[in-house]
């Protein structure tokens, strides 16, 4: 018997109509995350009907931690 590895699911792979978004107060229309299950979801504000990035808790802690070292001070 194989297993399968697991894998992070696609948007519509999660139901999203009950999540709460959670935005910056001063920027609504920009990231929003909400936390679905055990996977965390984030979307522009401006455009919520494409497609979330959707992480596992790993993927987020090394998001943020990638944040919090500067590793995305040079796209904006």
């Amino acid at each position: 018997m194989t297993t399968s590895p697991s894998r992070t699911p696609k948007p519509h792979d999660l139901d999203l109509s009950g999540a709460k978004w959670l935005a910056a107060p001063d920027a609504p229309e920009g990231p929003q995350i909400a936390f679905v299950g055990e996977y965390i979801v984030m979307r522009h504000g401006s455009d919520p009907t494409a497609p979330p990035l959707i992480f596992d808790q790993g993927e987020w802690e090394a998001f943020q931690d990638g944040s919090a070292a500067g590793e995305f001070d040079s796209l904006g």
